[in-house]
């Protein structure tokens, strides 16, 4: 994230909001906010692919249809034998299957799920009707997806924002990911007009104001506390009068958690966080924050286990005969956002669920003064060695642009999949929710949730007991060495998931008894 400083008497940057479907475009009004923002923070996307940190590839040479289908026979054995290789990357069927949509006979009907990134695709409709009929999944038909954009887009060019581009495959993984779990709800595209906390407030307004969603996802977020100084205390609180309001008008917003854990600064993804914390707006205690899992899914796209999301990496070393660092010392790279807020007191809502000493005790062992927000509410697939195949039109590794499919994770994967899902609720409850949480937390020890532990993926899981571990195999590179990647899953660093609450999954995954819970 970017620290920036400005001044803005209001939000009418986005005072104009154009309106397309199809070839049908007209413009509407977005009324400025009474909310004076001091300074504000550039946002950034919660989504990884797969092939995080090698660019010259777009997917792994060898991968596995489903967890567990295939081991990786060329590397080194680890953690006391030979590993799964990487899913290709689920797909919606799978993802639907697993957690108990396709059970359930609901995809959404009658629901509108809105979502809010940066930027706008141009190719967004093309490449998500592409993608469904690559799969044999239900093409958007005309008028189920539409797109609400600003006439201008901010900071394309001066380093304050990631570019359009990195913002359209985050585009892609949310529509799809949405489509994929509610087939039949209504998607409405609201793009800000950058990652600016401006924009992407004057953004969610146009949501509220608009009343044009009863559901609301965003895969994105900052970190509060950087080492260029402290979020201002006004826009936090100006984005939570916003989502309380929009709570109370029948409006359900959801937040990615972060994608770095408790935002260690001693990890490679915490650049500039100032001390752990949790990431915001994911912590404001009128959102649903949203965070994340490995999910194996067996060969019949049952649901087989899940651990809490977090990933130490090890390489292939040049002779192909071990693993640098050995196998159970690899890198930190990635996890579920989660951890208790520093800034926000504890919601009702979580007080009877919540382990007093997790509410307690802040993110760096010191104890808090009072009981405070954890995050994450819910959890589910986030982990990119789990996760969704997703089709975008992008740079491609030789350098031309165009249609191509790639596995992508992050809490940005995980929110969009849980809009969807409370789409299909949404149509079995036949209201809208509104503030969500109260109700979720309702739900505590029923069997609506998961409840996700540390170690083990299930009976596909080649050695219980023994650390989850999986390999992405990229092939021989063109030196001629064989490049390949261990990853040790179930590891999240400062948090950990356990019996009940936890500050990795929340209240745990969606169930297969999920759905029916809101009849």
């Amino acid at each position: 994230m970017v620290r920036r400083s400005t001044w803005a008497a209001s939000l009418a940057t986005a005072a104009l909001i154009a309106v397309s479907q199809g070839a049908v475009s007209e413009t509407s009004s977005a009324p400025a906010t009474p909310q004076h923002i001091a300074r504000h923070l550039a946002m950034h996307t919660n989504h990884i692919q797969l092939t995080d940190g090698d660019t010259d590839t777009i997917g792994p040479q060898k991968c596995s249809g489903y967890y567990g289908e295939h081991t990786a026979r060329t590397v080194p054995n680890a953690f006391g034998g030979r590993n799964p290789l990487a899913v290709c990357g689920y797909t919606p069927e799978q993802l639907r299957d697993a957690y108990g949509v396709t059970q359930s006979l609901k995809r959404g009907k009658g629901v509108t799920v809105a979502i809010v990134d940066a930027y706008a695709s141009p190719t967004m409709l093309a490449d998500a009707n592409r993608y469904a009929m690559n799969h044999d999944e239900r093409l958007l038909r005309p008028g189920q997806y539409r797109e609400v954009t600003p006439p201008a887009y901010h900071h394309l060019t001066d380093g304050e924002c990631e570019t359009p581009s990195s913002w359209a495959v985050e585009e892609a993984l949310d529509v799809e990911a949405v489509h994929a779990m509610a087939p039949q709800a209504d998607i409405v595209y609201v793009a800000a007009a950058s990652c600016d906390d401006t924009d992407l407030m004057a953004a969610l307004q146009s949501v509220v104001d608009g009343r044009l969603a009863t559901i609301v996802s965003n895969s994105w977020g900052g970190i509060p506390h950087s080492t260029y100084g402290d979020e201002d205390a006004a826009t936090m609180a100006g984005y939570s009068a916003l989502f309380q309001r929009g709570g109370q008008q029948g409006i359900s917003f959801l937040f990615a958690t972060g994608d770095c854990g408790a935002e260690d600064p001693s990890a490679q993804c915490a650049t500039g966080s100032a001390r752990p914390q949790t990431e915001y707006p994911a912590e404001d205690p009128w959102v649903t924050a949203v965070g994340g899992t490995s999910l194996a899914i067996g060969s019949w796209d049952q649901y087989v286990g899940e651990v809490g999301w977090g990933d130490r990496r090890s390489s292939l070393a040049p002779d192909g005969s071990t693993w640098a660092p050995a196998a159970g010392n690899g890198q930190w790279r990635f996890g579920s956002g989660g951890g208790t807020s520093e800034d926000i007191p504890q919601p009702d809502y979580q007080a009877a669920v919540v382990p007093p000493a997790l509410a307690t005790t802040q993110l760096d062992g010191k104890p808090a003064a009072q009981p405070m927000r954890v995050v994450p509410d819910v959890a589910m697939d986030a982990d990119p060695v789990t996760g969704f195949l997703t089709g975008v039109t992008q740079k491609l590794p030789n350098g031309s642009v165009g249609y191509a499919e790639s596995t992508i994770g992050g809490t940005s994967l995980a929110t969009p999949l849980f809009a969807g899902v409370m789409a299909d609720a949404e149509q079995a409850a036949g209201h809208p929710f509104g503030f969500l949480n109260p109700a979720l937390y309702g739900l505590a020890a029923t069997g609506a949730f998961h409840d996700v532990g540390p170690l083990t993926l299930g009976a596909d899981s080649p050695r219980p007991g023994t650390p989850p571990a999986t390999v992405v195999d990229l092939g021989v590179d063109g030196k001629g060495v064989h490049q390949a990647r261990l990853y040790q899953l179930g590891d999240d660093g400062l948090l950990s998931t356990g019996v009940g609450y936890d500050d990795v999954t929340g209240l745990g995954s969606p169930s297969r008894s999920y759905l029916r819970s809101w009849r």
